[in-house]
């Protein structure tokens, strides 16, 4: 797990957002609004197991009613820490607190191109931004950013997986299962990847995204989906994705309960069926602009319920997965770059192990290359950030201080020389003199970010074994029939 090193900030700076006593709270409220009101599982496998297990259950409402105490003992067997496995295992990454990660978002429909067309999106786009995900830094999983439309409808999200995995060694995330068939034929392909079903229990290739539809539903297709992952020990992050005001209360602390509410129904099920099942406290829970009714995925906010989350996650011992970076912007520059700063940092600075939004503009619809990069040089920083400041003998450098006193130079000590390679560089950022950078073309970051993108497209792709690939595509041929 070499590249994770790189991801590791230690016992990150944490912010407060809200005190223990309101954490209890929201689990609390959550409790009573599963067992009070329940939450509506369409799947009829869920409701049997739910019943199974004590909750009451209306098959004919299909609302499931669960008592606190079964939700509690249930919570109890997520595993606290797992790890997320890679092509190549030099990329797996720890889920244990310590350690923080951003991966490409999902489920766009267009691509936009250098000079600001908008087009339909292709298989290619995956295979290209899978490549630029492997060549940035504090990126660290591809996914399915945007939909393969010019592949099969029966078998694209297996196309779609099939584009990121040659492209990249690193972990997948796939958000587009809609069928039982669509999971099994990813669950043999990953199989394959790892090098068989225990060492893919033991080192999952991907991880699964499964969407709660607010308020308080779990549609069919994700908890079937959802059961047969665990089973093979698939991680799953279930995603509610409520809307203040809309779909969830318009304050933020009941909208948290709303969003808490499906995550935690979804968890007890994937736990009553399969005890230590893989979790991620996940959630991507937005607002709305109300003149509009426009979605606001970085509003302050959306902002302030995705970081609740964060500390829910902590409460629950979970690792945490959200959104974070899906920009409204429609083309990259300054909206982009503060939008996703803003969120990238909370999420972080609030609980998340991994964020789940870099690459997209217009609200997740738009795939934008170029805003990659940028994203890649803004995680640098936050990461800096995140891993605070040591105060130690070496540190403090009280015998460095005494010894330069009030003339010294600290510019060519052994001290500086020991520590400056700790010191963050700017990739992208302009950092010389105004006359240099006029000099070199008076480049724009973004000038700057498609040059970067141009020169990682240019450059051969990492290498997918000939047997593997042969793999994949019978997999797919026979999954089309």
């Amino acid at each position: 797990m070499a590249y994770a090193d790189g991801c590791y900030v230690g016992k990150r700076v944490k912010l407060e957002l809200i005190s223990p006593e309101q954490i209890r709270t929201i689990h609390e409220s959550t409790l009573d609004v599963i067992a009070d009101i329940g939450v509506k599982f369409h799947s009829r496998k869920a409701l049997d197991i739910l019943a199974e297990h004590g909750a009451i259950v209306d098959y004919e409402s299909t609302v499931a009613k669960i008592p606190a105490d079964v939700v509690e003992q249930a919570l109890a067997s997520v595993p606290e820490k797992f790890v997320l496995g890679a092509r190549n295992p030099e990329y797996d990454l720890p889920l244990d607190g310590e350690h923080v990660y951003i991966s490409s978002d999902g489920c766009g429909l267009s691509f936009r191109d250098f000079d600001g067309t908008i087009r339909s999106s292709r298989k290619e786009d995956l295979a290209n931004c899978a490549k630029i995900v492997q060549a940035l830094d504090h990126v660290s999983a591809t996914s399915a950013v945007v939909s393969a439309q010019d592949c099969p409808v029966e078998t694209r999200v297996l196309h779609e997986f099939d584009a990121c995995v040659r492209n990249s060694e690193k972990h997948n995330i796939v958000v587009s299962i809609k069928e039982d068939w669509e999971a099994r034929s990813l669950i043999e392909m990953a199989a394959a990847l790892a090098g068989g079903a225990d060492e893919l229990r033991r080192r999952p290739m991907f991880t699964a995204i499964i969407c709660t539809v607010s308020p308080l539903h779990q549609e069919r297709f994700g908890m079937d989906l959802a059961l047969t992952l665990a089973e093979a020990g698939i991680p799953i992050s279930f995603y509610p994705m409520p809307i203040l005001g809309a779909t969830g209360p318009v304050t933020i602390a009941g909208s948290a309960v709303v969003n808490n509410a499906e995550l935690v129904s979804g968890t007890v099920l994937v736990q009553l069926a399969h005890p230590g099942a893989k979790v991620i406290h996940g959630g991507g829970p937005t607002a709305m602009y109300m003149n509009s009714g426009a979605y606001a995925s970085n509003s302050p906010e959306a902002i302030l319920l995705r970081s609740i989350q964060g500390h829910m996650a902590d409460f629950y011992k979970m690792p945490a997965w959200y959104g974070a970076g899906a920009t409204t912007a429609k083309e990259p520059g300054v909206q982009s770059a503060y939008e996703n700063t803003i969120a990238m940092f909370m999420a972080y600075a609030n609980g998340a192990d991994v964020t789940f939004g870099t690459g997209l503009l217009d609200g997740s619809r738009i795939l934008c290359l170029e805003n990659m990069v940028v994203d890649n040089e803004i995680l640098g920083m936050v990461k800096r950030i995140l891993r605070g400041v040591e105060v130690s003998d070496e540190t403090l450098a009280v015998g460095l201080i005494k010894k330069m006193g009030f003339n010294g130079n600290y510019l060519f000590d052994s001290h500086t020389r020991k520590h400056v390679r700790e010191l963050w560089q700017a990739q992208l950022g302009e950092t010389g003199t105004f006359e240099a950078w006029r000099a070199a073309g008076q480049k724009s970051t973004i000038d700057k970010a498609q040059d970067k993108v141009r020169e990682i497209l240019a450059a051969p792709a990492v290498e997918f074994p000939a047997d593997l690939g042969r793999e994949f595509d019978a997999i797919i041929a026979a999954a089309g029939k």
